[in-house]
């Protein structure tokens, strides 16, 4: 028989293309290096029946207890958007911002519950990071549902009137925030679309 052109590609030596195309822009982080970098890592979990029918976010929250990192990463988790967590502490009745660190997650703020789809929400945990945890390199990651270039991302399953946040809500909340990241990830359907990325460009170099 033949074989599939897909097997007969040059082996995957490890070692990484990191050329840069002449056209593209400087990058907005400066990655300094030799363990000199802070990271701050913001994570953006808007739990909805992810969580409360499956436990979802519970289990990428002992992830991140699991995880081991340097003192110089800032992993906080903003939480709201669902009806019952399937864990004895995030609460189901307000929003709270988390840091995890040591395998340990401390409560760092309470809030009355607001609607994670609503861009302010976003930005003043953006804000808060900066201001409380100011690093070189900000990483970005919402977690929720996605509903790709045309609904855009989130749903909040205590504030279901308030729809998704779409790409130009995301855009309004980024450009409010001040903050510049190194990457902005989705944990989310849908969400890596071309117009997401030029959405983004202005905010991020990933």
């Amino acid at each position: 028989g033949t074989t599939s052109a897909g097997w007969e590609l040059q082996e995957n030596t490890g070692s990484l293309n990191t050329k840069v195309a002449a056209e593209a822009r400087a990058k907005r982080t400066k990655i300094l290096g030799k363990g000199k970098d802070i990271v701050t890592v913001m994570v953006y979990m808007c739990g909805t029946d992810l969580e409360s029918r499956a436990g979802m976010g519970t289990s990428d929250l002992q992830e991140m207890l699991a995880a081991d990192f340097g003192d110089n990463v800032n992993l906080l988790v903003y939480t709201g958007g669902c009806s019952k967590w399937q864990n004895n502490v995030v609460s189901s009745t307000k929003n709270q911002i988390y840091q995890i660190k040591d395998g340990k997650m401390r409560l760092m703020e309470e809030y009355k519950a607001v609607s994670m789809t609503d861009p302010t929400t976003l930005t003043n945990f953006i804000k808060w990071c900066d201001k409380n945890f100011p690093a070189n390199r900000n990483q970005l990651i919402f977690w929720d549902h996605g509903s790709g270039s045309i609904k855009g991302y989130g749903y909040d399953e205590k504030f279901a009137s308030s729809g998704s946040m779409d790409l130009s809500e995301i855009n309004q909340a980024l450009k409010k925030s001040g903050v510049t990241f190194d990457f902005v990830g989705f944990d989310a359907c849908l969400m890596a679309t071309l117009e997401t990325a030029l959405m983004l460009t202005d905010y991020a170099d990933y």
